[in-house]
């Protein structure tokens, strides 16, 4: 396993795309053209997986109620779909830069597993 300090550091541009991805501003097809070579994932529901090939951002991108009120009210809306939502979930549980606010982190958690693994119902 290679030591963290050899990863690269994620790029000014790359952690705008981050931030603008857990506020639902872009697909995952932008996410992941953008990340390409840092950040890998696979969401199929049967084995979602990621890989991560940078330094671990210092601060992280903070998840807070703020994203998870987005992402229920653009749902109601119709804006996005329920496999969004999952997506959505998925990739910031998996992707290490992203971090829960740490007044809210157990409530958080709990909302995004709860999208990640049983939204997804088929």
């Amino acid at each position: 396993m290679r030591d963290e300090s050899e990863l690269p550091f994620l790029t000014l541009n790359q952690m705008d795309v981050l931030r603008r991805f857990a506020l639902f501003e872009m697909s995952l097809d932008e996410l992941r053209d953008a990340m390409m070579g840092v950040f890998e994932f696979d969401l199929q529901p049967e084995q979602r997986a990621a890989r991560t090939h940078f330094r671990m951002p210092e601060p992280g991108i903070a998840i807070t109620r703020k994203h998870i009120s987005k992402a229920l009210e653009l749902k109601r809306e119709g804006m996005i779909s329920e496999r969004d939502m999952v997506e959505w979930a998925t990739i910031l549980l998996l992707n290490d830069a992203y971090v829960l606010d740490p007044g809210d982190e157990d409530l958080i958690a709990e909302w995004l597993n709860d999208i990640s693994l049983h939204l997804d119902g088929g």
